[in-house]
């Protein structure tokens, strides 16, 4: 990952003095006082919201730190497989398996879709006036409403089957991959596409010969992300929609079957760790040079115009794969009793009701916004804790940092908890300590230290190398490199992975609100979805988790902007 550091602007120095580059510069005396004055004011109300959080929630994470070895403890014990688990085996594997599908069709089809939107939406290559903000503003209305309130809603409409699972997915991932394909074609090189038009190609032309090419790699790599993501989030889709993966482990879950349950556990941390892999080494082998220069010739001596490259190789076998994939998930889902076009109709008298009509009836406004304090208590807390955590274990994770072996222990441990969705740590934790806020916080947590941990330390392999050796030759001890070194390069990149993590912990909240009874405006959403059946008070709801979603999106994009490039 590289980061950008905006330390001033072109054309900004005043006439006469040398420009970058022509004399050594000074550095700015008030730069460092600044940098530091701005830290310490982040780190005091860092400090401050974490207190007030834990306070108002009534948590403290010196009862989380007694409770939680007992609870893990008694967690390896109870849901640790036994021989009979293993007899559901091929059930577990066939739902496994349908969820992988699903997984692949949702994101397949929503990245088709969303390609389209996104070059009609294209600052570079669309076709301008307010259907750009339409589309824009439909892709964060998608992508901010929650996986748990997608479920809700397409429930109601399709009913329990498969296929509706599958929209909650495809929604989901049409509205994220809209959004990513609109910003990567935006950074397209504006050079090729420049030339283009200046050749007075058409828009089809520029789309075909210069956007498509030029955001394909990236494309794709958003394409299989969106997919490990699906696989993950079919778990909660399938607790709410009965299907897959999830309803299977919720059934075993909730009958008190733990061995079988855990089964299913280290199933899907097997299944996410593979599809992991197998993901990055696509990504991996086709964003890798080709391995040749210059003109290809055939044996009789002809120039090839077209040369097959590995990375296009394994592009097309892709590209062929989720082809077929999709196509015979599609043809064999199971979609149900309802009627499709009926249950449509459903859905968008559904959506009239939430989104023009919202209002509260049960509720009162003291309600919602204590339950949004709540929400956003346990947001905080699961991620200040597990960024305090995760910045010791990427120290030790980091391989220019630490012992080899330690290292590689680290990062394994850190995939295998990351493996599981974060809503089946939170279940475990509140059989294992107790329903309330504490379960919720310490589960979100686990998940959290080991997202965290990956990104810090993977931040901390790019310090140069040089800086360290030459503190290393001034006699600085480990702790002073960390101090001089380190830190003083990845702070911004540090505090931007924090509040990413926020933004999604903030839905996390959300969810195991309304699956674990944890509390905040999930619950709420629940209650009303489930036993009042009120889609007026359940669109308000919905309004205000997007308002806060896109809000913290708006604050994340900023820190990304200003911090990080893409990885």
């Amino acid at each position: 990952m590289t980061l950008l550091k905006k330390r001033g602007c072109a054309g900004c120095q005043p006439a006469g003095e040398p420009l970058a580059g022509e004399g050594k510069a000074s550095p700015d005396p008030l730069f460092f006082p600044k940098r530091h004055a701005s830290y310490a004011g982040i780190l005091i109300a860092f400090i401050a919201v974490t207190f007030v959080a834990g306070e108002h929630i009534d948590f403290s994470f010196l009862d989380a730190a007694k409770d939680f070895p007992g609870g893990f403890v008694w967690f390896v014990e109870q849901f640790m497989p036994n021989a009979k688990a293993f007899d559901q085996m091929g059930k577990i594997a066939s739902a496994l398996a349908m969820t992988i599908l699903d997984a692949i069709a949702a994101g397949t089809l929503a990245a088709v879709i969303a390609f389209i939107l996104a070059v009609i939406a294209s600052r570079v290559s669309g076709v301008g006036g307010p259907i750009q903000m339409v589309i824009r503003a439909f892709a964060t209305v998608l992508r901010n409403i929650p996986t748990v309130a997608w479920g809700f809603i397409l429930l109601f409409s399709f009913k329990q089957a498969e296929f509706t699972g599958f929209l909650a997915l495809f929604f989901k991932s049409l509205g994220f991959l809209t959004r990513a394909f609109i910003e990567t074609i935006d950074e397209a090189d504006a050079g090729s596409i420049e030339a283009l038009k200046a050749t007075g190609a058409s828009k089809l032309q520029i789309i075909v010969h210069g956007v498509f090419p030029l955001s394909l790699t990236q494309v794709v790599s958003w394409v299989l992300y969106m997919i490990e993501t699906n696989f993950r989030d079919a778990t909660l889709v399938g607790m709410l929609t009965g299907t897959g993966i999830g309803f299977v482990f919720n059934w075993y879950y909730r009958t008190f079957k733990y061995p079988t349950a855990g089964l299913v556990i280290i199933c899907i941390a097997v299944a996410v760790i593979v599809v992991e892999a197998v993901s990055n080494y696509v990504r991996r082998r086709i964003g890798a040079p080709d391995g040749h220069s210059g003109e290809m010739r055939a044996s009789h001596g002809k120039i090839k115009v077209r040369v097959r490259t590995a990375s296009g190789t394994v592009l097309a076998v892709l590209v062929a794969f989720l082809a077929i994939a999709t196509t015979y998930t599609m043809v064999n889902m199971g979609y149900g009793s309802a009627d499709t076009i009926q249950a449509a109709s459903d859905l968008v008298e559904y959506f009239k009701l939430m989104f023009l009509s919202p209002y509260l009836s049960n509720y009162t406004w003291a309600d919602m916004f204590e339950g949004l304090a709540v929400t956003l208590c346990i947001a905080v807390l699961a991620t200040a804790g597990g960024a305090l955590i995760a910045l010791v274990l990427s120290l030790l994770a980091a391989s220019n940092l630490s012992n080899k072996l330690v290292s590689n222990i680290i990062k394994t441990v850190m995939a295998i908890i990351r493996s599981v969705p974060t809503i089946i740590w939170v279940l475990v934790f509140t059989v294992a300590i107790g329903l309330g806020s504490e379960a919720a916080v310490i589960g979100m947590m686990f998940h959290t230290v080991s997202f965290l941990t990956k990104a810090f330390s993977e931040a901390f392999e790019e310090v140069d190398q040089g800086s360290l050796e030459a503190l290393k030759a001034t006699g600085a001890t480990w702790w002073q490199q960390i101090a001089r070194g380190v830190f003083p390069d990845k702070l911004n990149e540090i505090l931007s992975w924090i509040f990413i993590r926020f933004e999604n912990n903030f839905v996390g909240a959300v969810t195991v609100g309304a699956i674990a009874g944890s509390g905040g405006i999930g619950y709420y959403l629940y209650i009303v979805a489930n036993y009042m059946f009120n889609w007026h008070e359940m669109g308000l709801i919905i309004y205000l988790c997007l308002a806060v979603s896109v809000t913290l999106e708006i604050i994340a994009t900023q820190l990304r902007k200003r911090f990080i490039v893409h990885r």
